[in-house]
């Protein structure tokens, strides 16, 4: 009986995972489905036209981001976070997929050594991203949205309380709850859908 209570709330819980997941994919479709629908009526309907059209598409590069140091943010935030997305993929495999339990001995010990060998770069990694996405932020300039400026503040807020798990500088009390909230799933989603909704609308 408590075994199936504990299945069941397993089960509630990766579907309201997956639920919010898909809402917030489906709102980051319709957001950037907009903007490019804005953005081509836009370019047929104004796209030469007087001094006063000029100064509207003066207005509209309102908007402008440092294409190198968002692309080499981009990539270096992906290789610091590779280890996290296998050890996601190994913890869905094991707890999720219908194994036997050999073949789910072979999944646990994979994904320890895959955090052996690139965890060190996960440390590494990450700030220095932080510290490209602030010059990134600072070379950049957006009055569209402030979801960019949302993202950097998520990212930051990820990345000081992984310092903290990595140092074990906070109380021993809370210590195991910071734990969780940095390896929180959820959390890394939200960081990637607001960087991916906030830049689709300045672009």
């Amino acid at each position: 009986m408590e075994d199936t209570a504990v299945s069941m709330r397993n089960f509630f819980w990766h579907k309201t995972f997956l639920t919010a997941m898909f809402l917030l994919s489906a709102i980051y479709l319709m957001v950037f489905g907009a903007n490019a629908i804005a953005d081509d009526a836009h370019r047929k309907g104004h796209g030469q036209r007087d001094d006063k059209t000029s100064s509207f598409l003066d207005h509209g590069k309102a908007d402008e981001g440092n294409e190198f140091t968002g692309e080499s943010t981009a990539w270096i935030f992906a290789a610091a976070n590779l280890t996290v997305v296998f050890s996601l993929l190994a913890r869905g495999l094991t707890r999720y997929a219908p194994l036997s339990a050999d073949v789910k001995d072979r999944v646990k010990r994979l994904n320890q050594t895959q955090k052996k060998r690139l965890m060190r770069f996960h440390y590494f990694l990450n700030p220095l991203a932080l510290i490209l996405a602030f010059i990134h932020f600072s070379l950049s300039r957006c009055r569209s949205t402030s979801l960019p400026e949302w993202g950097l503040i998520v990212m930051a807020i990820l990345a000081g309380i992984g310092m903290m798990v990595k140092y074990k500088v906070s109380p021993k009390i809370i210590r195991r709850t910071v734990y969780q909230i940095h390896t929180n799933p959820f959390l890394l989603g939200c960081l990637l859908l607001l960087l991916l909704i906030g830049h689709s609308i300045i672009d």
